[in-house]
């Protein structure tokens, strides 16, 4: 039957029911002898009476040891309802066990009992009595005695006087005083175990207990023993909450305590700290589990031999009834008791290995983030290296990135390794079960049953070779594997500045060669896997035809009924189990693989360098970034004003950011010694926030004090942006702050810094996107005043005016100490300020920020809340977490029952998904006729009718020939539809998510997205395919199988019927809750990758402030938390349906053998062989057809829920297009070829709205650029300057009026077309992984000249060198130096830039100026005539800035002056020799003209130079200026 099942799924997935025979029938059919004398001896052993004495004893003994040991000081009492003593059970079980006790006292006294039952029930009574104390413990110990010596009495007590009755020659009468007393024993038994547990406190067990919550138990601490071990009766209200309504987090049952995040970290810690190994580790964490998975799996696989020894009996009673030992009921009742026994030992196994599944998630997940938290960041070569072998090391590899690499080996990684679980199923199970089929085997058929066996070990070792091949293929898929996911992060990361250069089709194309990449190995990984599967479906098949022929040919011994279903049935469980054992290896060979990943990662990390606690110093230090980086900075010797302001300045690329990161111990220390305080404060240079509120962001975890927060806030500028936000300080920031804009970014991560208590806070270039008035107002409240009063403060700036007020001014220089000046006691003053137009300006600023912030929510931002409140509520926490979780579990919405019909459709054609129907179709005929060929031979031998022993043999050969082609055709079939299908739905979701509208974004975190192309994708490429090939099989082989049984005998029907129905009502009644639990349980993984990309992003600001990192790892545990209680709750609900299904097939299985008792005679042996093993097989079939559907439904999620993203709508909807297509045609300006011509820009009378509902962000605005002018947009924060520059990429809506781009319209455009022809430099510089030709053009389509050209203008601005020699190119020399393989050891200004240059994510080898010089390189080459700089030059000091501005100047003179150039600017020394100036402010402009005309009209432009703190500066080149 392994054909249809237990292909690459797990146990978890499809449990076992025993087939048909299984059997040790043939082991024990030398023992029917004519006396059963081993039953009576058995019987007389039991009654002599030394077991009950011996369990008394042994139980008297422990109980006396245990109050010997016990340690009193922990005797505790009741703490809640949950301890209370159940009285009604309680009360029956006293009942109970004194009747027994009296009615064996009776016995014993007329002597048909014995004294030692008494005194075993006497004993049992007394301490069933005595547990009543009020002492907790104590009442445990004395209830698992007392059950222990019942469950004894009534095992002997069946031995001894039931065992016998099996003989049909006993016929000796029980006293009815026996009878009463072993049925109130059995009642008593039961009542035990229907009883629920009383709960055991934590503080009993754990060392750690008061980390543990007071709480409520969770359902399973506390329900009965026969609820936990075989009905899981505790999970039915959870089943009908979910028949009733879509399911929520609260209805799912509670986390044990032993599950608790925190308790399994502490237990992998002392693990890892045993074993050195991975593998190690998990056996040292989970000894426990292990064993008893061992143990129940064992168990399992011996049980199943139960029934068909059963059944065996029950064949040859029906063949000779007079001649038989054994009443008949005996063999119905182990047609019952075996398959409820495997069935309860398979479920136990399957429950602690999902157990197991889960801690190993949790416990890995938290020791792999504590292990970032603590460690520096890994080379990118190491993280490369990582799985691979020796000669790959040297091949080419695939970039990654941190966030992306470490997701995947949390995620994939992890998960891969805890479903390698089921190796101790093939260890344990598998083994024991072959052996003793094996032996079953020989004793049936003598030696030919050898030549067969050896036959299967001689061809074993080739499904070994292709395994191994497979190993292989497996490391390579999950490197591409890292190498995609990582690619798909940094590029949802930076999804704006992909549109704004419109390069959306060049990275779906390198996502697609990735991806193509991943799929020829998976489609490798198939073909082996097939040839693997039908390698050991083939090789007992031709096992089986060699017996045969052997057993009828040579042996000359007639092939009855039962000796050849007995073999059919032993050979098939070899089939099963050798096809489970290769299927798993699949698993345990890609475990294997990410254990040796985990291994490398954890050996490679360096432990982050901690300094000696002590006032600010450096001494003397050397520091490098990491072990490769050719950057560093050299002997620097610095005593920092403890309590004053030490401000660092210096030319980009000095090392000032490194300098901040050394103090912090982000970098590697060579020589030198450096001090600092235990907790820091710092902001660095790009603001860090959290996906939380804005409160949240700036408490950081610490105590809220209202006068503190108020103080910090105001001193930042913020209750004026809170007043426009509906949620004030309890809007969600969205991910990296997106909802923010970079000002109020920059300002929420300094009040982080403010409110903290550190004493040493580190600020990198906080004022860089603040404007002159901002950067002023900030000044004064926050530096000027007390609110830093003894606080060593470190500022890296680039202002000019503030350096003169420090206590210690450090200059850099090309990684040294230039200058150090000391200006000990100066008086920190304002910069000039006329209070009046502050406040005025203040007043302008509201009317601003509000369009600031509706802008950045309606559409413009990347990632905004996803879970806000909407009321200003602030929820707690946990709250959030619970919203996030349900949130996206209720938008996935339900699946169609049917909508895998919508999967096969793209497997290629209709055409195909029918062929592969047929296949199905045809395997399962191949393989029920193969059976009924059998029972026509056998009957052909009744009817002395079999002499053509070659029709008969060759026709089975061909069956099972037959049979194992069609199975290996329907798996090529659907997985190379599946492959199909998952190739064009991967394409289809990349290109969806590149060309949503930014808006999407909002409300859509990208570890959402990226947790459905890593998952959801694994789940479409390895799983679904097989899971509807599973289910369709079952569905076809059921319904083949009740027709075969019911043309035979017809009377089945009704019991197969019930089955079936109920099989089908309980199948329903689980899949409702299944798939609701599903989808929380994938909706709860995303907030994990969400929190740990979060926490890698904001690394040096989390480990500078004193124990946040374990405030983090708490965190991480609550996010955990609900993931570990979905995920268990969706593995119990399989063992909840399991189990009922397998009680009801039971039955009928029953109903099957009493029906074949009442056919006797009247039916041919073969047939009755044949319909018995299908009656058997059908009943496990069911609960397999209930499990596939409702695992492919489960399944059918992740293709539902990377379908919905698939299909969003696109940015640029279908009816535009053809608006455009019109245009083009339209006899009014008809657009030229070479369109633009110049960059001429004209707005008439246009009003601008981010949402069609929303507020007016930009009124009335004309403005007319005239070609090759250089313009400049000024205005306070949020005056709408971002506003006007996106509406010329249309990321906006225009309401009304026109802008013209080179006369044209731009609504009447494409938008790509539109982006294409203009460029922007943004704030924030985006760099991608690879080198500086794919972060120039990722197109591939502009010439090398140009972009060489491009380079050779940048050079020298911000120590950036362009190198024109290819072969000797080196990495950025900048403060964040990046590897290089070869080693150098020349000075920085040395080392030159190449294309060809390595550029590590983020660009993190360059420095901050030089990202944004390649920035300008990269609109340099694009050549468009229009070029928009959006504070493009903000955090740059002034010669970078000017540097950059020069270049500028020279390339539009260069090139004609038909060029434009707007430039968004705070600085106005920037753009005082630009052309035009527009001012803004609140959406509509204030002033337009030179920059010497509006300082002349003394307006708000002057009024700008006034608060700049250059004023002399700038005066001057004004009058200076002719």
């Amino acid at each position: 039957m392994n054909q249809f099942g237990f292909r690459e799924y797990g146990w978890d997935s499809v449990p076992f029911r025993s087939q048909s025979l299984y059997t040790l029938n043939s082991t024990f059919r030398a023992t029917s002898i004519s006396s059963l004398q081993w039953i009576h001896d058995l019987s007389d052993f039991t009654r002599a009476g030394y077991l009950q004495l011996t369990i008394i004893t042994a139980s008297f003994l422990v109980i006396v040891r245990y109050l010997l040991h016990r340690p009193y000081s922990k005797v505790s009492g009741p703490e809640s309802n949950a301890h209370a003593v159940a009285w009604p059970f309680e009360l029956s079980s006293q009942l109970l066990r004194a009747s027994s006790l009296a009615f064996m006292i009776v016995a014993a006294v007329r002597g048909e009992g014995r004294w030692t039952d008494a005194t075993a029930l006497a004993y049992a009574f007394v301490i069933g009595v005595l547990r009543l104390a009020y002492d907790l413990e104590w009442r445990h110990v004395a209830l698992h005695h007392t059950n222990f010596i019942l469950a004894g009495s009534l095992l002997i007590l069946t031995l001894g006087e039931l065992l016998p009755y099996i003989d049909t020659d006993h016929n000796e009468s029980m006293s009815p005083m026996m009878i009463c007393s072993i049925s109130t024993l059995a009642a008593a038994v039961f009542v035990a175990l229907a009883t629920r547990r009383e709960w055991i406190p934590p503080s009993l067990d754990l060392d750690i207990s008061e980390k543990i919550p007071t709480r409520e138990p969770s359902p399973e601490e506390t329900c009965s023993w026969l609820e936990y071990y075989v009905t899981y009766e505790w999970l039915t209200p959870l089943m009908f909450k979910g028949l009733r309504r879509q399911m929520t987090l609260e209805e799912l049952p509670r986390l044990p305590w032993y599950d608790e995040p925190f308790v399994l970290l502490s237990r992998v810690q002392e693990a890892r700290r045993k074993g050195k190994s991975t593998f190690w580790t998990l056996i040292y964490f989970l000894p426990q589990e292990v064993t008893t998975m061992g143990c129940w799996i064992a168990l399992s696989f011996i049980f199943e031999m139960i029934a068909p020894y059963a059944m065996y009996g029950l064949l040859r009673y029906l063949s000779d009834p007079e001649g038989s030992q054994f009443r008949p009921w005996v063999w119905l009742a182990l047609l019952f008791i075996g398959p409820l026994s495997r069935s309860v030992c398979f479920q136990q196994y399957v429950f602690t290995s999902t157990r197991l599944l889960v801690r190993v998630r949790a416990a890995l997940t938290q020791e792999l983030y504590y292990k970032a938290l603590g460690s520096m960041e890994l080379d990118d070569e190491v993280f490369a290296e990582i799985a691979a072998t020796d000669k790959e090391k040297e091949k080419s590899k695939q970039a990654t990135t941190s966030t992306g690499r470490l997701a995947n080996l949390m995620g994939a990684d992890v998960d891969t390794i805890a479903r390698g679980r089921d190796v101790v199923l093939v260890a344990c199970g598998v083994t024991s079960g072959s052996v003793v089929a094996l032996f079953g085997l020989y004793k049936l058929l003598d030696w030919t049953a050898l030549v067969g066996i050896a036959i299967m070990l001689v061809l074993s070792p080739f499904p070994v070779l292709i395994a191994r091949r497979m190993v292989g293929i497996q490391r390579d898929m999950k490197r591409i594997q890292d190498s995609r996911i990582s690619v798909i992060s940094e590029y949802l990361a930076s999804i704006r500045a992909i549109k704004y250069f419109s390069w959306e089709e060049a990275i779906i194309k390198r996502v697609n060669e990735i991806r193509l990449g991943e799929q020829k190995k998976i489609w490798a990984l198939n073909i082996l896997y097939i040839t693997l599967n039908q390698l050991t479906e083939a090789i007992p098949n031709l096992s089986l035809v060699l017996i045969f022929t052997l057993q009828v040919l040579v042996r000359k011994e007639p092939l009855t009924a039962e000796v050849a279903f007995t073999a059919i049935t032993l050979i098939r469980t070899l089939r099963r189990n050798l096809s489970m054992a290769s299927n798993m290896s699949r698993g345990f060979t890609a475990a294997g693989v990410s254990l040796k990943r985990l291994d490398r990662y954890i050996n490679s990390t360096t432990p982050l360098q901690s300094h000696p606690v002590g006032q600010l110093k450096i001494s003397n230090a050397t520091f490098r970034r990491h072990k490769r980086a050719l950057f560093a900075l050299k002997d620097i010797s610095i005593d920092f004003v403890e309590g004053g302001l030490n401000v660092i300045t210096g030319q980009s690329g000095s090392g000032k950011t490194t300098l901040l990161m050394s103090i912090l111990g982000e970098t590697i220390l060579e020589n030198g010694t450096v001090t600092s305080p235990e907790d820091i404060a710092y902001a660095s240079q790009s603001p860090w926030l959290q996906n939380e509120t804005i409160r949240d962001n700036i408490l950081f975890n610490s105590p809220f004090e209202q006068a503190r927060y108020d103080r910090v806030i105001n001193a930042c500028g913020l209750p004026i942006d809170f007043d426009e936000f509906p949620e004030r300080d309890g809007t969600e920031v969205g991910e990296n702050g997106a909802s923010l804009s970079g000002g109020q970014k920059s300002r929420v991560a300094l009040a982080r810094a403010l409110y903290s208590k550190a004493s040493v806070i580190l600020l990198d270039d906080v004022f860089s996107a603040l404007d002159s008035k901002t950067s002023a107002f900030l000044w004064e409240e926050a530096f000027c005043g007390d609110l830093l009063k003894g606080r060593t403060v470190v500022l890296v700036t680039q202002l000019p005016w503030i350096a003169p007020q420090a206590d210690l001014t450090i200059t850099l220089e090309n990684g040294s100490v230039k200058d150090i000046q000391q200006n000990l006691g100066v008086v920190r003053k304002s910069v000039t300020l006329d209070k009046t137009l502050v406040d005025e300006g203040n007043l302008d600023e509201t009317v601003e920020a509000a369009a600031t912030h509706t802008a950045e929510s309606n559409g413009t931002t990347l990632i905004g809340s996803s879970n806000g409140s909407s009321n200003g509520d602030i929820k707690s926490a946990e709250d959030k977490r619970r919203d996030e979780v349900t949130q996206e579990a209720l938008k996935t919405g339900p699946t169609a029952r049917l909508q895998f019909f919508q999967y096969m459709r793209l497997f290629g054609n209709p055409f195909y998904a029918m062929l592969a129907l047929a296949m199905s179709i045809l395997s399962t005929a191949s393989f029920v006729g193969t059976g009924l060929w059998i029972a026509v031979w056998v009957d052909a031998y009744g009817k002395d009718d079999a002499y053509n022993i070659g029709f008969y043999l060759g026709i089975y050969a061909a069956w099972s020939i037959a049979d194992v082609i069609f199975s290996g055709l329907t798996y090529i079939a659907y997985e190379n539809g599946g492959w199909y299908a998952a190739r064009s739905l991967h394409t289809t979701f990349i290109k969806a998510v590149l060309s949503v509208p930014l808006s999407w974004y909002k409300t859509t975190p990208i570890g959402r997205v990226v947790n459905r192309f890593s998952r959801d994708m694994d789940s479409i490429d390895n799983q679904l395919a097989g899971m509807l090939r599973l289910g369709v099989e079952t569905l076809t082989r059921l319904a083949f199988q009740i027709v075969a049984v019911g043309s035979v005998l017809p009377i089945f029907m009704l019991p197969a019927a019930a089955c079936c129905a109920a099989g089908i009502l309980a199948g329903e009644l689980y899949t409702r809750t299944a798939v609701a639990v599903k989808r929380l349980v994938s909706s709860s993984q995303s907030p994990l990758f969400a929190h740990f990309a979060d926490t890698l992003a904001g690394l040096p600001v989390i480990r500078a402030r004193a124990k946040m990192a374990q405030t983090f790892g708490d965190q991480l545990a609550d996010k955990l938390r609900i993931f570990e209680r979905s995920s268990e709750a969706q593995f119990n609900c399989n063992r909840w349906v399991a189990l009922k299904v397998d009680m009801m097939t039971t039955l009928v299985t029953v109903a099957a053998g009493g029906i074949a008792v009442s056919k006797a005679g009247l039916v041919a042996a073969g047939v009755v062989g044949f319909s018995l093993s299908n009656a058997t097989t059908l009943s496990q079939l069911i609960i397999m057809l209930v499990r596939a559907s409702n695992e492919l439904e489960i399944e059918m999620q992740s293709f539902h829920r990377v379908r919905e993203y698939a299909s969003v709508e696109p940015e640029e909807k279908p009816d535009e297009v053809k608006k455009i297509s019109q245009y083009s045609d339209n006899p009014e300006p008809t657009m030229p070829e070479n369109w633009p011509t110049t960059g001429e820009v004209e707005f008439r009378n246009v009003t601008i709205k981010y949402d069609l509902d929303g507020p007016e962000i930009l009124k009335d605005i004309n403005l007319k650029f005239a070609a090759g002018e250089r313009v400049a947009v000024v205005g306070r924060t949020g005056s709408g300057k971002s506003t006007l520059v996106l509406s010329m990429l249309r990321f906006t809506n225009v309401v009304s009026g026109q802008i013209l781009f080179d006369g044209v319209d731009i609504t009447m455009l494409p938008r790509r077309k539109l982006r294409e022809a203009l460029t922007i430099i943004p704030q924030e510089a985006v760099l991608f992984n690879g080198n500086v030709r794919s972060n120039l053009d990722p197109t591939g389509k502009i010439p090398t000249e140009t972009l060489e050209k491009a380079l050779q203008y940048c050079s020298g601005i911000a120590s950036f060198q362009y190198h024109q020699n290819a072969e000797s190119a080196q990495n950025g020399n900048g403060q964040h130096n990046g590897t290089n393989e070869a080693q150098s050891d020349e000075p920085s200004s040395d080392i030159g830039i190449t294309l060809s240059t390595p550029v590590k994510p983020k660009g993190e080898n360059f420095s901050h100026g030089q990202r944004q010089v390649l920035s300008l390189c990269r609109a340099l080459v694009r050549g468009s005539k229009l070029m928009l700089l959006d504070e493009a030059t903000a955090s740059m000091d002034y010669e970078t800035d000017q540097g950059i501005q020069e270049v500028l100047r020279k390339e539009l003179n260069e090139y004609g002056r038909d060029r434009t150039l707007v430039t968004i600017a705070h600085r106005l020394k920037t753009i005082i020799d630009y052309d035009r100036v527009v001012v803004m402010s609140a959406g509509s402009v204030l002033e337009v003209g030179s920059p010497k005309e509006l300082y002349e009209a003394k307006g708000q432009f002057y009024d700008m130079m006034k608060h700049s703190g250059e004023f002399e500066d700038l005066e001057r080149f004004l009058n200076d200026k002719v």
